[in-house]
């Protein structure tokens, strides 16, 4: 199987396989796309990009009939809601009277993950995690896999991806991470911060960074960027919660990060390292899981 990841600027591709609860991974690229294929992770030249990856799965002979999609970008929408414990054809219809107009609804693919179940006023609710997307995103996809003669299995968001992720953690590698942690995951373009309790995403945040124009970065003011929005949310989960966060930990282009690592964690007054390499993943460096972290995700079903 193989994975394709698409953000703002950039297709990830990974072929791998689950095998005996381990993802094992063949080969992973990096591809930067050609200006104006792609907009806020959206496909807009459906040629130009079909092309790419065909160039990317031919060079590297790189045989497979079924594809994942992850979207990454700034834009994706999530919205946290309270609703009553039904089935879940009300559920949607709740979602769809609280989020669209009628015209919207007929437009937008809508999907949500329970995130707690709890009572009040002796009625049984369920706090959900809410996201869409547009069907014209969704056909884009669909028409791409069949330019490429794939299969398409799954599409999945970066975030979620994540978070199955770190929800595997817990299965092999408990020790690896500390109970209440932030995750950072770095994009260039627009940051991802996620707070997770024994391994529960709690909390999940996107931000675009302005660090720079064309691919120069100012570290200085990257790193401020960082540190403010980092504190923002430390002060936001522990003043409504009764824990505190122990660690950060840095995914996605965390190399970029490695200058202003150390600076950054003085300023934070913090732990801060990689996201650490887990006994799960078969055939990448620490470097490259952490490039490639939300991709792998998407192999993990739960």
């Amino acid at each position: 199987m193989i994975c394709i990841y698409i953000s703002d600027d950039k297709i990830k591709l990974i072929d791998g396989a689950v095998k005996g609860g381990a993802i094992s991974v063949k080969s992973s690229y990096d591809i930067t796309t050609n200006a104006g294929s792609m907009e806020t992770g959206n496909i807009k030249d459906l040629v130009v990009f079909a092309q790419i990856l065909q160039d990317c799965l031919t060079t590297n002979k790189i045989k497979a009939d079924k594809v994942t999609f992850i979207l990454d970008n700034s834009r994706i929408v999530f919205r946290e809601m309270i609703v009553p414990d039904v089935p879940e054809s009300k559920i949607r219809l709740i979602i769809q009277s609280e989020i669209f107009s009628d015209s919207k609804v007929q437009n937008t693919i809508i999907d949500y993950v329970v995130v707690a179940k709890f009572k009040e006023d002796k009625k049984p609710k369920l706090k959900i995690r809410v996201t869409y997307i547009t069907n014209d995103c969704v056909e884009s996809l669909l028409n791409s896999a069949t330019e490429l003669g794939l299969t398409p299995t799954v599409l999945d968001i970066a975030p979620n991806a994540m978070s199955k992720l770190i929800w595997k953690y817990s299965k092999s590698d408990k020790k690896a991470l500390e109970d209440t942690f932030l995750l950072l995951d770095y994009k260039d373009s627009f940051i991802t911060i996620s707070v997770f309790d024994k391994f529960n995403c709690e909390f999940t945040k996107s931000t675009v960074l302005y660090a720079g124009e064309s691919g120069e970065v100012d570290k200085e003011y990257l790193l401020q960027e960082l540190v403010n929005n980092v504190n923002s949310v430390v002060r936001f989960y522990e003043s409504r919660t009764d824990k505190d966060i122990k660690a950060i930990y840095i995914t996605g282009n965390a190399s970029d990060l490695e200058d202003i690592l150390q600076d950054f964690a003085d300023a934070v007054n913090m732990l801060v390292s990689h996201l650490p390499l887990p006994s799960f993943i078969k055939g990448m460096s620490l470097m490259d899981f952490n490039s490639f972290s939300c991709a792998l995700g998407a192999f993990i079903r739960r």
